[in-house]
């Protein structure tokens, strides 16, 4: 099935809306921002396995109000929005915007609608395995299982060298979506 333009979703605009397309289209819509920057050819990766990837991130989402795939989607947009049209992307590598782009695409995974702070309080599994940024760094070790899933390895074409740096830009992302730790260092 062909991916259609850019154009056609309105991706280049901070006014994006991700209400006017179905659950289909948004995955349309990764593998869009996928061939704009030319991910699957620089790193060779197959399209099936992109697809499956962005279908298994899709489905690692929760049905939760806020912290869900649709936000997921419209941070990515964000992202890639800034990339192209505050032509950002000059002053970064490749390997930078493909380990961005997938942790925006993964920075909430598996969210269960509450905060660190909920999760601490009620001594909660993840909290006694996370003693810091708790949900922060669930979602990052979500995006490594999807990423170790068979067939889900967007990064399998990568080398030992690449493949560890750009799993420290995807793991740095997703931790510093953690604002405790944002406005602690502001002060």
């Amino acid at each position: 099935e062909v991916v259609p333009p850019a154009k056609e979703f309105d991706m280049y605009s901070y006014k994006f809306n991700d209400t006017l397309f179905g659950e289909s289209k948004t995955l349309k819509i990764v593998l869009r921002m996928f061939i704009d920057f030319d991910l699957m050819n620089k790193f060779s990766i197959p399209h099936k396995v992109v697809c499956r990837w962005a279908l298994s991130v899709k489905k690692n989402y929760r049905p939760v109000k806020y912290h869900n795939w649709r936000h997921a989607l419209n941070v990515c947009q964000t992202m890639f929005t800034m990339l192209k049209t505050g032509k950002m992307e000059r002053f970064m590598e490749d390997m930078e915007v493909f380990g961005l782009l997938v942790a925006c695409l993964c920075h909430d995974l598996d969210h269960r609608g509450t905060n660190n702070s909920y999760q601490t309080k009620v001594d909660s599994p993840l909290a006694v395995l996370y003693s810091t940024s708790t949900m922060e760094h669930h979602h990052f070790d979500q995006c490594v299982m999807i990423l170790s899933s068979e067939g889900n390895n967007i990064f399998q074409g990568l080398s030992t060298e690449e493949y560890r740096y750009v799993m420290k830009v995807v793991e740095q992302a997703i931790l510093s979506t953690d604002l405790a730790n944002y406005f602690e260092k502001r002060k």
